[in-house]
Order: C-alpha cells, then structure tokens, then sequence
C-alpha cells in the first residue's frame, strides 16, 4: 500500500518542481491522485500501459533521482512558469477542471496539449481580453477560450496537432494540414449561422516537426493566418510549434521565430 512517506515525497516533487500547481488544486487533492496512481499502477504490475500523465511524473522522480538529464524537469519549469502566468488571469477556478482532467487521465497522456492550451490562451491574451475557459455556444459545442477584442468576440479552439516527421511529403503536406484545421473547424462550428462561424478561429500546435520541414514550408505555414470562413472554409491563426531553445525550455515558438531563431534568441 502506499505510505504517508510515499505521498509526502510525491507532494515534496510537486512543490519542488511544479510550486504553481498548489494555486489551483489542494494538497489533499494531489494526495487522492497518488493514490488512484499507486491503485492503477498496482493493477499493472507497478507502472501503466497508457502514455498518461503518471508516466510524466514517473519520469520526474527518476531524473530528480539520478540527476542525469534535465528535459522532464525543464517540461515542469515551463509549465510552472504557464500556471504563473494564469495566476495573474485570478481565473484558477476556471482552469482548475482542465488541471483535474488533465491529471487524473489514467488513459491518455494530454500534458503536453494542457501546455499548449495554456501557452496559447497567453499567447492571445497579449493581443485580446480573456473572458472565459470552456466556452459554449449555441450548437453545443464547446471551445477553449472566449476573448474579446474591442467590441468584438471571438470563440479559439486549440488544435494540437502530432505529424510523423518520418511520413514527410512535401507535396501532400498542404492538403494534410488544411485537411486537419477544415476537420477541427467544421466539428466545432456545426450548425451554426454564417455570421458566428466568422468569430470562430482555430489555434494550431504543432508537434514533431523538423526545422528542416518548417523551413521548406515557411511560405504555407505563414498565409494560414489570411484564411478566412468564406474563402477557405475555416479560420485559423498561424501555427505554432513548441521548441527546446536554449534557456527557453520548451517555449511556443512562431515560424518566423523557428526560421530565424538566431535573430530572437542570441
């Protein structure tokens, strides 16, 4: 079973390495998901058969053990340093079902799209006034974030978008990725009137991309943020990708930033 030295070290590596998560969720409430993990796991022979989230954390523990590489920990900085910026929203209650979800999947790991919500509801808090996580519109159909630019709205939904680097054709890469935001657009915008598709826009990650592909691609990557409902179908900001710059950690970075990097980050 496990021991209360169990669950007092596991609190100790959160607070250590993920200090901003005690803003949104209690120290009890970490307590019940190590000990759902300790049940889960003893089911499976003392790990998991799902990529989830507990597999991040064991990883965690094991690089803080033997100290040999950083790239876990440096996830857990940049995440930290997200949920700080989300601190300053005084919006924890909204994100703290996202947190929840995010860490008691015990069947899929989406730690990485909860980064890529988070980077991006910053990204655009920069430019609009954040209003609400979780917004549901009229279809029933729930998207990430409601902001407000001026006097207009506007509904995002993240797309987290995972690519075999090793599958690369350029020449079916274009089809491939309108393919993947059209598909996000029509599923969340079903039903609705013309003029409310119009305020909705997708924000595309990326995932598994090479520099080399991003650099072949760069005029493609960089007219998605022209397209509009009425020409194309849907709309969508510029893709972002996430990258492990030095002294960044893993920063969500615009093509421009990725194309050039040495002019950004010398």
């Amino acid at each position: 079973m496990i021991t209360d030295t169990m669950i007092f070290n596991g609190i100790g590596i959160m607070k250590m390495y993920l200090p901003n998560l005690f803003e949104f969720i209690s120290e009890k409430e970490f307590e019940q998901f190590l000990r759902k993990s300790y049940l889960h796991s003893e089911k499976h022979g003392g790990g998991t058969p799902y990529n989830n989230f507990l597999v991040i954390f064991f990883k965690l523990i094991e690089e803080h053990c033997t100290n040999s590489s950083t790239k876990i920990r440096d996830e857990f900085k940049y995440f930290n340093f997200l949920l700080g910026k989300f601190i300053e929203f005084g919006k924890t209650k909204d994100f703290k079902d996202l947190i929840m979800s995010t860490i008691n999947n015990f069947k899929a790991n989406n730690f990485k799209h909860i980064l890529g919500e988070i980077a991006a509801c910053i990204d655009i808090s920069n430019k609009a006034m954040f209003l609400k996580y979780e917004k549901v519109l009229e279809n029933g159909k729930s998207l990430d974030f409601h902001f407000r630019a001026g006097r207009h709205d506007f509904y995002i939904d993240v797309v987290n978008i995972d690519f075999d680097a090793s599958k690369y054709e350029k020449n079916k890469f274009q089809k491939f990725l309108d393919r993947r935001l059209l598909q996000k657009f029509e599923s969340k915008s079903i039903n609705l009137s013309a003029e409310i598709k119009t305020n909705i826009v997708i924000y595309p990650i990326l995932y598994g991309f090479t520099v080399e592909i991003i650099k072949e691609q760069e005029e493609y990557l960089k007219s998605i943020h022209h397209s509009t409902f009425i020409k194309n179908g849907f709309q969508s900001f510029e893709p972002k990708c996430f990258g492990n710059i030095q002294g960044t950690f893993f920063n969500l970075f615009s093509i421009e930033e990725i194309i050039n990097f040495k002019k950004y980050y010398k």
